[in-house]
């Protein structure tokens, strides 16, 4: 495992700690967390978890990311409509982690007022339906 200076560096090491789960469990997507957490350009980090979530259905790869967003909190100023759009057709509903992030980083007020704009966008609206679930919003 190698210090990540790209997003792609991100997107590879997260998708062999899911490959790699079913003889190790989630040991090395730990030990990435404790080394991600010494990345000083967070954007690498957010462009690489955009990246799972957009190129892969696999759950565990979006689980694991969901670990790295619950755990370091990466902050972004990517704007949140190209974010949602890239990430939310392949994203698992499960991970619910996404939702929590996004209303972090971009504050409540904000995330309303973008899920409003779903049909502009062409986001799915069961996911949109999902997102107000995770973060009990009517």
């Amino acid at each position: 495992m190698k210090f990540p200076q790209t997003p792609e560096d991100i997107e590879n090491e997260i998708l062999i700690s899911s490959e790699k789960a079913q003889n190790f469990g989630d040991l090395r997507i730990r030990q990435f967390i404790k080394i991600l957490l010494l990345v000083k350009d967070q954007e690498i980090i957010v462009e690489g978890i955009i990246r799972i979530f957009e190129n892969t259905e696999n759950f565990l790869a979006q689980e694991f990311v969901g670990k790295v967003l619950e755990e370091i909190n990466p902050q972004t100023h990517k704007d949140l409509k190209e974010v949602l759009t890239r990430t939310i057709k392949e994203w698992n509903v499960s991970v619910e982690q996404l939702s929590i992030w996004l209303q972090i980083n971009y504050g409540l007020p904000k995330l309303q007022e973008v899920l409003e704009e779903h049909d502009t966008l062409k986001l799915d609206p069961n996911k949109i339906r999902t997102i107000r679930y995770w973060l009990n919003l009517r």
